[in-house]
């Protein structure tokens, strides 16, 4: 469903939304609030999940952080491509070219 309609619903952690464009999955029980839509403001709330994505070279997940990464896949932010070296673990909330040599390699 669209988050929109779950505006004054309660939602439990690991449910998923579309927002945006983005499928995001709620990162724990809260009340749907109008002025608290996902983003990287309410990354406590929602982080952005890949569902449509190989995360192959050819194919890279766009990255829209708050956005967990994974170790092996390959990540597009603004037109430049990065490989995930290690699983970040969590929703990371940084720009990918603040995380080459921690959690990406750039691709040149």
């Amino acid at each position: 469903p669209s988050w929109e309609s779950k505006i004054g619903d309660n939602v439990e952690q690991g449910y998923k939304i579309l927002y945006d464009g983005n499928l995001w999955r709620v990162r724990q029980n809260h009340l749907v609030m109008e002025t608290y839509p996902p983003s990287i403001s309410t990354a406590a709330l929602y982080e952005v999940i890949n569902y449509q994505y190989e995360g192959t070279l050819e194919e890279p997940i766009p990255y829209v952080p708050p956005m967990e990464i994974f170790n092996g896949e390959y990540y597009i932010q603004n037109d430049i491509k990065y490989l995930c070296t290690r699983d970040s673990g969590a929703a990371l909330s940084h720009d990918l070219s603040t995380l080459v040599g921690l959690y990406v390699e750039l691709l040149g």
